[in-house]
This record gives C-alpha cells, sequence and structure tokens, in this order.
C-alpha cells in the first residue's frame, strides 16, 4: 500500500540593513515546525475546527537563545511581533507547493539582541506554527530587519 504524507518545512532568510539600505548580514536556515502549529494547520483543514479569524498573520522576534523543540508553544522571551507585510503565494503550484511571508523590523522596531523568531495566526497570544534560534545579533536603531519566511508541503 502506498501512501502520501505532507511534511511541513520551512526556511527563514534574515537580512539586516543598515539605514541606506545596504546589507549588513545576511543568511537562510531551516526552522522547526511546533506540534501546535501542525496541529492548528490541520485542524484549518476540517470545518469542525476551523478559524478563519486567525490565519497565519504575524511573526515575531525575542531575545531566547534555548534551541526550539517541537513540543514549544511560544517564543523564549518575546520582544516584538509585527502583522506580516505581504504574501507570495506563486509558490503554491510548484511541487512541493510553497508560500512566502514577509516583514520588516523598521529602525524603531525590536533594537535589542534578537536570538529567535515565531510565526504566529494572531498579533497577540495565539498559535506559534513555527520557531527558530538564530546566531544572536544586536539589531540597532540604526538597522532594519527583513524576514522572508517560506512554507513549503
Amino acid at each position: 500500500m502506498e501512501s502520501e504524507v505532507i511534511r511541513l518545512r520551512g526556511s527563514l532568510r534574515h537580512l539586516l540593513m543598515d539605514l541606506e539600505g545596504k546589507p549588513i548580514k545576511e543568511w537562510i536556515q531551516e526552522n522547526t515546525v511546533v506540534t501546535v502549529g501542525r496541529a492548528f494547520i490541520l485542524g484549518q483543514l476540517i470545518s469542525l475546527t476551523q478559524n478563519t479569524s486567525q490565519n497565519i498573520n504575524d511573526i515575531a522576534v525575542g531575545s531566547g537563545t534555548v534551541a526550539p523543540t517541537t513540543g514549544d508553544s511560544a517564543l523564549g522571551n518575546e520582544v516584538k511581533r509585527l502583522a506580516i507585510s505581504s504574501t507570495v503565494t506563486a509558490g503554491l503550484t510548484n511541487n512541493p507547493p510553497s508560500w512566502q511571508l514577509q516583514v520588516v523590523f523598521a529602525t524603531s522596531d525590536a533594537n535589542t539582541t534578537i536570538g529567535e523568531v515565531g510565526l504566529f495566526n494572531s498579533s497577540s497570544g495565539g498559535t506559534m506554527i513555527a520557531r527558530q534560534t538564530i546566531a544572536s545579533f544586536v539589531k540597532a536603531t540604526s538597522n532594519t530587519y527583513a524576514i522572508s519566511w517560506t512554507i513549503s508541503g
């Protein structure tokens, strides 16, 4: 018997820029899709638990540095959460299908040491879909910080 498995994966592209928009640091890494996030996504597939008012719509950064596990349900120490500024769905017709979420933390946002990022379905609280720790860096008022988060199945 042949079976199909849908495996959610995510990768993040980070870009730290100076005031003129010139890249200071750029890196790409995989994320951990957490159990509560998988449950939320699967629940959205059936009408009994579907909640259309809670789309995946926010990216948060924090100062935590403990490695992510599938049992995580929040960032270790959330600093700032922003609404996703753009969504790219052109990849939904690819094999494997994917979509991308983007957010930019402006010069006035999250000016502290950043060590983790998370993907959420609410502007506060809510369900965390995925989380990843990163090599800690200081985000200052002289920087913007852009995240492009790609989820594929």
